[in-house]
């Protein structure tokens, strides 16, 4: 305990000598005494029964949302073919990294902020709207230099610049995506992105009838955007209208001032996941491009519950950071717990079934499972790096993040230009796979244990990644089980594994059940 206390003290004194900025004096700091603790901007009186309300609406919602997004992937390429699909991914991919720069880590900065002094929440967002003011136009500028310097075909760069149009709605969408994480309510957000998507559907399959080309596919993306905006702007509009009442060019050069670290990494992380597209796309061929980015799009369900759940616990880090050093320990600990319980239910599925899976989007993509498998296990280490990455923010560790990340994208990106040409999407997903492991997982885990002053326990790790493995390997050794049912009863034998080796207990499940447990 006193080499813990130690530990994070020196840590403190450490961010203070290297003058993080903070917010404006006059109008947003809060003088905190040690020995007061902050108020949360969500009820602390059952903090477990809030993070599993918050989070199976969010699960319920966010692989809602993954499946109507399933289903566009499978109108495009049955459709359009593996041609137009990989061009069609390769732009959401450009446009993954622009939607970072929009987001360019405010988001992290103003919901550690408000949750740390919700009194000044809605200048705070005030503050974030006239940010996004500047933020877009930027953003939309080195989109359009990225798909230029890249010397795509005409019909390429066209549909780029139209769906970079939506990032106007994006950024209306980031202020209220604040207001939500920070009041526990993102199940408003998911209501809003679920709408949105549900209309791109029959839009989509409208266009592929009428072999609309790339082009209004794009477009159909960004009228979904744009309902995105607008279902959260009704959602939230009891708490917070767009208003810039108020805020001065100091404000919003404090807020981009204190995003920027977050933000570089931000931009590095949007590099770090679309540059195997990219590679792929200069380096193979548009039909290899459609493997890699039909597997992708299978376990976006999964990563997505797996950032809601991650996303959950972030404004209780920020709450209990530094003032409650044990609540936070345990926080982590539990968090890291539950997401890799929910990444080995998840990835034992794909893993069983990755046949039966990639035949859903199209029968000619059956040849790719390997792919798929890969990226099942590539799941399963990033849901360690997701949810102890965001922990760095909280004890403002952003340079220490932004180093390790910078020597992974450069990694990555030599490691996958050398294997793209000779081994394809096989050769890219391997790859991608160990630099996760060794340049991103490793790095972060040892920086956020020393920065934190505490140890993970990794026990319940290992014994969560082999009960993955043998519960994937469970239904065709036992049962010679392929396709749908070894995709159903890997994870059946996953729950029953969890409970018998002590993964999961009953007794911490009915303390998350019952609102009125200590």
């Amino acid at each position: 305990m006193d080499q813990s206390s130690a530990s994070v003290a020196q840590t403190t004194r450490d961010r203070e000598a290297e003058g993080t900025a903070s917010a404006p004096a006059e109008a947003l700091t809060v003088a905190v005494s040690p020995s007061v603790t902050p108020h949360a901007s969500f009820s602390t009186h059952n903090v477990g029964w809030s993070v599993l309300k918050n989070s199976a609406a969010q699960v319920t919602g966010r692989v809602c949302v993954a499946l109507l997004r399933l289903v566009v992937a499978s109108i495009i390429l049955r459709g359009y073919g593996k041609g137009i699909f990989g061009e069609y991914s390769l732009l959401f991919g450009l446009l993954t990294i622009a939607d970072w720069l929009i987001d360019f880590g405010t988001t992290d900065v103003f919901v550690r902020e408000f949750s740390r002094e919700p009194q000044n929440g809605p200048r705070l967002l005030r503050i974030l709207t006239a940010a996004k003011i500047v933020q877009v136009p930027a953003g939309f500028v080195v989109l359009a230099a990225l798909i230029l310097a890249l010397h795509y075909p005409a019909h390429i760069v066209k549909a780029g610049l139209l769906g970079g149009v939506n990032l106007v709605f994006f950024a209306g969408v980031l202020v209220y995506r604040v207001l939500f994480r920070t009041t526990m309510t993102m199940e408003r957000e998911v209501a809003a992105e679920l709408i949105s998507v549900a209309c791109m559907v029959p839009m989509v399959a409208f266009v592929a009838a009428h072999r609309g080309g790339l082009v209004a596919l794009l477009c159909c993306h960004l009228i979904s955007r744009a309902i995105f905006c607008g279902g959260c702007c009704l959602l939230g509009k009891s708490r917070y209208r767009f208003s810039l009442e108020g805020v001065s060019r100091h404000d919003v050069s404090w807020g981009l001032r204190s995003s920027a670290a977050i933000g570089v990494i931000g931009f590095l992380v949007g590099g770090y996941e679309a540059i195997d597209m990219i590679v792929l796309s200069k380096l193979g061929s548009f039909s290899d491009l459609a493997y890699y980015a039909a597997a992708q799009r299978l376990v976006w369900p999964l990563l997505m519950v797996l950032g809601s759940v991650g996303a959950t616990f972030y404004p209780i880090y920020a709450a209990y950071w530094p003032h409650r050093q044990q609540q936070f320990e345990r926080t982590c600990q539990r968090s890291l717990d539950t997401v890799l319980l929910l990444a080995g239910f998840g990835a034992c599925s794909l893993l069983a079934g990755a046949d039966f899976f990639m035949r859903l989007l199209g029968p000619d993509l059956a040849g790719g499972a390997a792919v798929l498998r890969m990226f099942a296990l590539l799941c399963f280490v990033k849901a360690i790096t997701s949810t102890v990455g965001p922990v760095f923010y909280v004890v403002k560790a952003q340079r220490k993040a932004l180093q390790f990340i910078a020597v992974a994208l450069v990694v990555k990106a030599a490691a996958i230009a050398a294997v793209a040409p000779r081994f394809g999407y096989m050769g890219v997903i391997t790859a991608a796979l160990i630099v996760e492991l060794c340049f991103a997982t490793v790095p972060a885990v040892y920086l956020v244990q020393r920065l934190a002053g505490f140890r993970f326990k990794w026990r319940a790790v290992f014994m969560i990644a082999i009960i993955t493995l043998a519960a994937a390997a469970a239904p065709r050794l036992l049962l010679s089980a392929r396709g749908l049912p070894a995709a159903v009863v890997a994870p059946t034998v996953f729950v029953l594994l969890a409970f018998l080796s002590g993964s999961v207990r009953l007794s911490e499940l009915r303390s998350l059940l019952l609102r009125s447990a200590p």
